[in-house]
């Protein structure tokens, strides 16, 4: 399945749902951090929540989530853009904790169960702005679903999932339905009966269904229209030896001289893991400029 976007209506004007596959992203993120299997998971999550909750508050921007937890991960920041690019890191990411008491990866454990989500959305109009809320759990899903909730003041069920194995991420994804204006008792009914049997969203992917599936079966007794086209997500990030230069044009001249003594200076993005170098030639330049 080709990781993307999906979203829909129903007829009544009810619910709005998103639903995403992030699998090749995730197994890039995994590849490109070296992330062990918790953080993997950790970090997929992440970056599906973003690519679901960026069409809400952000649909034209950028949105950047940052979860700062107590646990041994230390920071998970995941960066998405509505061009369909997602990227992400970990600050810890070879940590690896004991599956939790219902034999999955601990990831509440490893972000933590204390502190905070920041998010910030960048419509492109204005200022961007920051939202805040405390950890619910760590687990990700609960933690955006407190978000939307208490920050954007909209009543939804959000689910993600990452499955990781020897072989890497085989599947990842996840679905946010939110109640709009003209929803009903009935309606949350309906939706509370249809996500008791609805099982984990990665083991319906694993069976080979599609995006179009999975949202049926989570909205059965629902008639949707106005099914989006489907948007292409993949891996990217913004860096590039240029934006390493302009920041190395902010340094002090010293700094660069030294550098250019040592032969080069090197520097690595934390979203990709890319790695620039400058030599020293150029760094002369740069410090030229800078004196």
């Amino acid at each position: 399945m080709d990781d993307g976007v999906l979203q829909a209506f129903d007829v009544q004007g009810t619910i709005q749902a998103t639903i995403v596959s992030t699998t090749h992203l995730v197994e890039e993120a995994r590849n490109r951090h070296k992330l062990s299997y918790t953080a993997a998971a950790a970090l997929g999550r992440a970056m599906t929540g973003a690519a679901l909750v960026l069409p809400v508050v952000a649909r034209r921007g950028r949105l950047t989530m940052k979860f700062q937890g107590d646990g041994p991960l230390g920071k998970v920041v995941v960066d998405a853009s509505s061009k369909g690019i997602v990227t992400g890191y970990v600050e810890n990411p070879r940590v690896e904790l004991p599956l939790n008491s219902l034999g999955n990866l601990d990831v509440g454990g490893a972000i933590g169960k204390r502190g905070y989500l920041h998010v910030t959305s960048d419509t492109g109009f204005g200022l961007p702005h920051t939202s805040t809320v405390e950890l619910a759990s760590g687990e990700v899903g609960e933690d955006l679903n407190r978000y939307l909730v208490n920050c954007q003041d909209a009543g939804s069920v959000l689910i993600v999932g990452v499955h990781v194995s020897r072989n890497g991420v085989e599947a990842a994804g996840g679905l946010l339905v939110q109640l709009l204006p003209d929803a009903t008792e009935e309606t949350i009914c309906m939706l509370e009966n249809n996500f008791a049997s609805f099982g984990t969203f990665t083991f319906l992917m694993r069976r080979g269904m599609g995006l179009e599936d999975i949202l049926r079966r989570g909205l059965q007794g629902f008639e949707l229209h106005d099914l989006s086209p489907f948007q292409p997500l993949r891996f990217d990030c913004r860096c590039s030896t240029e934006r390493f230069i302009q920041a190395l044009k902010g340094m002090d001249r010293q700094e660069l001289l030294e550098m250019a003594e040592q032969g080069e200076a090197e520097g690595r993005c934390q979203f990709c893991n890319a790695v620039y170098h400058v030599a020293s030639e150029r760094l002369m330049d740069i410090a030229e400029g800078a004196g």
